[in-house]
């Protein structure tokens, strides 16, 4: 078993250095803009400053993390203001988003129901296996199987019209 390792002030900024650039990218991915990308990643850092965390390893820490960041995103596009801001299309062309696929795909991938957007990322981008994304989603292993079969359909639609 992995070494507990908790989290406090002392601590904090190697965790932060550690983690910064994972919790962007999921950023990101999901607000399409740097701008919100940053204040996303910020609060989701907030949230381990104010409170107490111990962490079994750091599969675990980038586990919490990024189920932390996708719903502190997913906070931040549902709040009223946000919906009626008209954000600027031109998604930056950086290696902080991604490295792994064109960013028209990731793009599509954004567009996606958000029960299929999660999986695909995690799975595809930042490599977790379904039964690791069950556990941080709270799912059961045949459901997340299920989002990935039938997102990754969605998506060969979606890619197949705009042919």
């Amino acid at each position: 078993m992995a070494a507990v390792i908790t989290i406090d002030r002392a601590n904090f900024e190697d965790f932060y250095l550690r983690h910064y650039q994972m919790v962007y990218r999921i950023c990101f991915a999901y607000m399409k803009n740097s701008y919100d990308a940053e204040d996303c990643t910020q609060d989701t850092f907030i949230k381990v400053l104010k409170g107490s965390f111990s962490f079994n390893g750091p599969k675990h820490e980038e586990a919490w993390l990024t189920v932390t960041a996708m719903n502190v995103c997913r906070d931040h596009l549902k709040q009223f203001w946000h919906r009626k801001v008209t954000v600027d299309e031109n998604i930056e062309a950086s290696a902080r988003s991604s490295d792994k696929a064109p960013d028209y795909l990731l793009e599509e991938i954004m567009s996606l129901p958000a029960k299929y957007k999660d999986v695909i990322y995690l799975h595809y981008y930042l490599g977790y296996k379904t039964e690791e994304i069950a556990v941080m989603l709270n799912r059961p292993g045949s459901t997340v199987r299920n989002q990935l079969a039938a997102g990754r359909k969605l998506l060969r639609s979606l890619l197949e019209d705009e042919q």
